[in-house]
């Protein structure tokens, strides 16, 4: 097995690399085994607009992350990891000290409003 990392999951949002460069996030949406054996058939919504569904038949290798080509286009599939998750802490969890205000507050503008 290679030392790529473990096989994608549903749900998980990926980023597919064409010819070496970012081409376009996408949430894998299923994973079936193909009837080839060690081949997958995984189905992704690309993220972006308008929406679209895409299924690609992948070895084990290429599901955990290998580079492959399609068409001679160099093409990799990588998992995509939030960057920092401390923003997202429980609110409760906070220090007094973080809750604290931080000066003064900016005026809010509704985007609604007819003048």
């Amino acid at each position: 097995m290679i030392p790529y990392g473990k096989m994608f999951s549903v749900g998980e949002v990926i980023l597919v690399y064409i010819d070496n460069e970012p081409g376009f996030f996408a949430r894998i949406e299923s994973i079936t085994p193909d009837h080839k054996k060690n081949w997958w058939q995984m189905t992704f919504l690309i993220l972006s607009i308008p929406l679209k569904t895409m299924t690609w038949i992948l070895d084990d290798e290429q599901m955990r992350g290998q580079s492959f080509t399609m068409n001679s286009v160099p093409m990799q599939i990588k998992k995509v990891e939030a960057p920092n998750a401390e923003h997202l802490r429980d609110p409760q969890s906070r220090t007094a000290e973080e809750s604290k205000p931080k000066g003064e507050g900016g005026n809010v503008i509704s985007m609604f409003d007819e003048e």
